[in-house]
């Protein structure tokens, strides 16, 4: 049962996270979001009329406020809604107005300021202008590492006690028993595979991966990519030949995404650079172990629970694969790891954690 909270001043949400494709930042929001509401914590959420999550809208009881869409919408009927209201306003998805002091904001990472190449030129612009002035001019700043916040620190010149980190969580994913043919995919999650999930990102370092992938010469082992592609990208080439046994998957719903990582010989994350790595504990979560690239953040994260590569390395990436292959952890290795990624990783602190910020 929810307990219904008091709070000194309203505090409105921007739900324009609901008109996006869902990567690791709109899961945060969302998770954070259903939590909140759940817990009793009297927000209100506001968002565009071009909702693509209606099952979410729905539960969060979101209110549609107009016109226009977007940067816009965000800029100007989110920025002259949260006057009117006299709230405080609260975004967990990078972006906000930029003329609201009285307002907390997450933002999950600064690669775009590390790596413009890696974004299109569009992209990059507006997120360089937009993000260093919100965070400069908002009450607080949220962020989901110890990473990320000297991240923000150095490169923005503001004060840690500013900044608060909250992790993300695990998504409510549970071993599946049922046969493989029960699901579309029963004659993929049937193949000896290792996996990766993320979006078509040139920070996700897919071209290194599928080189080693290639390098290793094992004709009985697939690589699947789960994963979509994004406008907002730059493109990265790869050459058909070393597109043998690699099978590129898009659209897959989280029920089938389960048994992808359930069914996996390994799940390998090469990233250059990130904010945290959901896909990661999503995997640990399903008991199948990992190998990932050697960056600050997954030491900080995940400690000895992983496999670590160098990314800029192929043939480190080859080797920390088949190494991970070829030394297999035991079922009670993976679900001691399973239960302390579990614990340190919760959407239900991290809701908690937001919710001290609005006193």
């Amino acid at each position: 049962m929810k307990e219904e909270r008091t709070l000194k001043r309203p505090i409105i949400v921007n739900a324009r996270f609901l008109t996006q494709s869902v990567t690791g930042v709109q899961r945060f929001a969302i998770e954070v979001s259903k939590r909140l509401k759940r817990m009793g914590v009297p927000l209100i959420f506001v968002s565009p009329e071009d909702i693509k999550n209606p099952g979410v809208a729905k539960e969060l009881e979101v209110k549609i406020i107009g016109p226009f869409r977007g940067h816009l919408w965000e800029q100007v009927t989110l920025q002259l809604y949260t006057k009117l209201k006299g709230g405080t306003l609260v975004s967990f998805c990078n972006t906000a107005p930029l003329f609201i002091k009285d307002q907390i904001v997450t933002v999950h990472d600064l690669s775009f300021l590390r790596h413009p190449d890696w974004f299109s030129k569009r992209f990059s612009i507006v997120y360089s202008f937009l993000v260093p002035r919100i965070i400069k001019r908002a009450k607080r700043v949220l962020t989901v590492s110890e990473f990320s916040k000297k991240e923000i620190v150095d490169l923005i010149k503001v004060e840690e006690s500013k900044i608060e980190v909250v992790y993300n969580g695990i998504t409510g994913f549970t071993i599946q028993d049922e046969p493989l043919d029960s699901t579309e995919y029963g004659h993929l999650l049937k193949e000896a595979y290792i996996l990766t999930v993320s979006s078509h990102h040139p920070r996700k370092n897919f071209k290194n991966l599928i080189k080693a992938f290639s390098l290793m010469e094992n004709p009985s082992l697939k690589l699947y990519v789960i994963g979509d592609f994004n406008k907002n990208y730059s493109n990265v080439d790869i050459p058909n030949t070393w597109l043998k046994n690699v099978v590129f998957l898009e659209n897959i719903g989280d029920q089938d995404l389960v048994r992808f990582y359930q069914n996996a010989k390994l799940f390998v994350y090469p990233s250059f650079y990130e904010g945290f790595g959901i896909p990661i504990i999503e995997a640990i979560s399903m008991e199948t172990m990992c190998a990932v690239s050697d960056i600050p953040v997954f030491t900080e994260l995940f400690e000895n629970s992983v496999h670590y590569f160098d990314p800029t390395s192929k043939e480190s990436i080859a080797n920390s694969i088949q190494y991970a292959l070829s030394n297999p952890k035991s079922i009670s290795e993976l679900q001691e790891v399973r239960e302390t990624i579990l614990k340190k990783f919760s959407w239900d602190k991290s809701a908690k954690k937001v919710m001290e910020q609005f006193n």
